[in-house]
């Protein structure tokens, strides 16, 4: 049966800590030394011994295939991990697909990240075959309106209102040099927070970086989320922290690791009452959104 099909394309992850070492040098393009490699396994032991993101890309591909209904089919692609962007075409080719979708699982284009997805999909098919590539979506309504269920949920589990609660917007951060260079990440990302603040009417809210590079030698973008911890304890204003990880759109060792342990253990060392968002994972509404952009761009 032809069909349109939609590959869900993200970076992948190990599925255990033996794929670590080799996930690691996949994504840096050379063997990572053997002590970094040693604790970042640490932090994925920590975790689970294993990136759940592999699992849930696959699980937000099915329900994105049961929104869209029988003329479409979902795959999950990963540029640094099975199954492959290239494996995944393959696999929609000998299924009959007429049409490939090829969607960016982060929100926010970035020469980083999307760049990198944009380039596996560059070298797949030709013609009519070759994939369409959705790069950004951080403008979604349905994309934003997820995330305003998230941030009610994650107030409620404490009984906090939005005039109580100090909001951060966090997503992982790059060098400096590629916004100088025109990249329109941090902008992006800038209108999402903008959009959900102004909708929700959120007095005291603040975006941060997180997960910057151990061994950067050149500017990030700032400030970090642990100086804007720092600046919430100061200020004095309140004491309970809801941490929105608005960069990411599943669960994976950024959030798991970088917020729910180092995040939360700096806010707690300040005398702060730390909360985190749920990620989006397969929240229906973000299914939802996701099914919004394929129709769209069909």
């Amino acid at each position: 049966m032809n069909h349109t099909a939609v590959i869900l394309i993200a970076l992948g992850g190990p599925r255990s800590l033996d794929d670590v070492g080799p996930f690691m040098e996949a994504f840096m393009g050379r063997p990572a030394p053997p002590p970094v490699v040693a604790a970042v396994k640490e932090r994925y032991q920590l975790i689970g011994g294993r990136s759940p993101l592999p699992d849930l890309v696959k699980a937000q591909a099915k329900a994105l295939g049961k929104e869209l209904g029988p003329s479409f089919r979902v795959y999950e692609g990963f540029r640094y991990s099975m199954p492959t962007v290239a494996k995944s075409f393959d696999r929609a080719m000998h299924d009959g697909a007429r049409r490939v979708i090829a969607l960016s699982m982060s929100p926010f284009s970035t020469e980083v990240t999307t760049g990198a997805y944009k380039s596996a999909c560059d070298a797949l098919g030709s013609g009519e075959t070759c994939p369409l590539f959705i790069p950004s979506w951080h403008d979604n309504s349905l994309f934003i309106e997820a995330w305003q269920e998230r941030i009610f949920h994650g107030l409620k589990r404490h009984r906090e209102t939005l005039r109580q609660a100090s909001i951060i917007f966090t997503s992982h951060s790059i060098p400096l040099r590629y916004i100088q260079a025109g990249d329109p990440y941090r902008q992006q990302i800038e209108e999402t927070a903008n959009a959900i603040a102004r909708r929700m009417a959120l007095s005291r809210w603040y975006l941060a970086w997180q997960s910057k590079g151990a061994r950067a030698t050149e500017p990030w973008l700032e400030p970090e989320v642990e100086t804007v911890l720092d600046m919430i304890a100061a200020e004095k204003k309140g004491e309970f922290v809801l941490e929105v990880p608005l960069g990411f759109t599943c669960d994976h060792l950024e959030t798991l690791y970088d917020i729910d342990i180092v995040h939360r253990r700096h806010a707690e060392g300040l005398g702060l009452t730390f909360e985190r968002a749920e990620s989006l994972n397969t929240l229906p509404i973000f299914i939802k959104a996701l099914a919004d952009i394929v129709r769209k761009a069909s």
